[in-house]
């Protein structure tokens, strides 16, 4: 039992060392991938500090709306939710996601503290968390798909068929989730139809009655569900400014905003992929390949030091959580040691049925 228990712990501690070496260890390679001229422009060029700063305050203000957002989606499923309480767990998420290299994921944690709140309503909050997240992301590929609707691929360059492709992919996706979603939420009676048919089904049945009405909830909120997607666009048009104006803030010539609103959002589909934690590495290689294959008139900025700047910005919003950990009263902290024993679980293949 001794030898067991000393094994139990050295897999947790190799574990929890992986989760902070594997970000260290990607962002030296990226560093490492800039090159000596790079370097030497981002020395010579004078910053912009106010810029900086003003891409700060608008990155604060883009997070703390998806935090007004999650918090009139929980309420949509009936949970009783304040916004300090949004704002509180939605900063120890963001945290969570920063830092984990993906066993304690924010989204585990705010689906475990909510079905703890409301025993009855596990599924609800669960389904909350997944429709949060699904927002985010369609807002996401909304933006990407609009600005590709006025963006032209030039004919001449390297990337046009690449690009083509991810235009193509891009529509794809953005038809493909407003025909679900409409269906979901103005569906009607066919929808009810359709959950109950699948609730009968030998294999599948008893997660689709379970999980069926939670989804459908939004269709008595179709305003919310609505302002929900109108918010997710504002979020992330304002996180592609603040992208925008930090590398206004290092470089003399930089591809133009409009540029960014096809850059930007590329590189946020890509990071959302669970290749990396945080997308780090795979948002900054993207925005990179990006800053050259997008802009009509060539520059000199590094799409590779812009997105690590704007990770910088990331980790000062992430100190934010950390004062929040600080503060957490015992039912959060409780959430977090859940979610972590969660975490551990789903990592080392044992299953935790309680």
């Amino acid at each position: 039992m001794t030898i067991l228990l000393a094994m139990h712990n050295h897999r947790t501690i190799l574990i929890n060392l992986a989760k902070f070496a594997i970000p260290v260890g990607i962002i030296a390679y990226l560093l490492y991938r800039i090159t000596p001229e790079q370097w030497q422009a981002l020395t010579e060029n004078p910053k912009n500090y106010p810029l900086l700063i003003s891409a700060l305050l608008i990155a604060v203000c883009a997070i703390s709306i998806s935090f007004v957002r999650w918090c009139m989606l929980v309420r949509c499923q009936g949970i009783e939710f304040t916004m300090l309480e949004a704002f509180r767990l939605g900063s120890i998420c963001f945290l969570l996601n920063f830092v984990s290299a993906g066993s304690v994921g924010g989204d585990l944690f705010k689906a475990i503290f909510l079905a703890q709140r409301r025993p009855g309503k596990r599924i609800a909050a669960v389904a909350s968390v997944l429709v949060d997240r699904g927002v985010g992301l369609y807002g996401v590929v909304l933006l990407a798909a609009g600005a590709f609707l006025v963006y032209r691929v030039d004919p001449n360059s390297d990337a046009y068929d690449n690009m083509n492709r991810i235009k193509a992919g891009t529509a794809v996706v953005a038809l493909t989730g407003t025909t679900v979603l409409m269906f979901l939420v103005f569906g009607g009676a066919m929808v009810d139809r359709l959950i109950r048919w699948g609730s009968r089904l030998p294999v599948v049945g008893g997660l689709v009655l379970k999980i069926g009405p939670p989804l459908r909830m939004f269709h008595h909120h179709p305003i919310a569900f609505g302002a929900s997607i109108v918010m997710s666009l504002i979020v992330h048009s304002m996180l592609v400014l603040s992208i925008y104006l930090i590398a206004r803030a290092l470089y003399p010539s930089v591809p133009t905003l409009g540029e960014h609103f096809v850059i930007v959002p590329i590189g946020m589909i890509a990071s959302a992929l669970p290749i990396a934690p945080a997308g780090l590495g795979v948002f900054e290689g993207m925005i990179e390949w990006l800053y050259h294959a997008i802009p009509a008139v060539p520059t000199n900025a590094s799409g590779t030091v812009v997105a690590l700047v704007f990770e910088i910005v990331k980790l000062v919003l992430a100190v934010i959580g950390i004062v929040f950990y600080w503060t957490a009263g015992a039912e959060v902290r409780q959430s977090l040691e859940k979610a972590e024993h969660v975490g551990e679980g789903v990592e080392t293949g044992e299953s935790d049925e309680g």
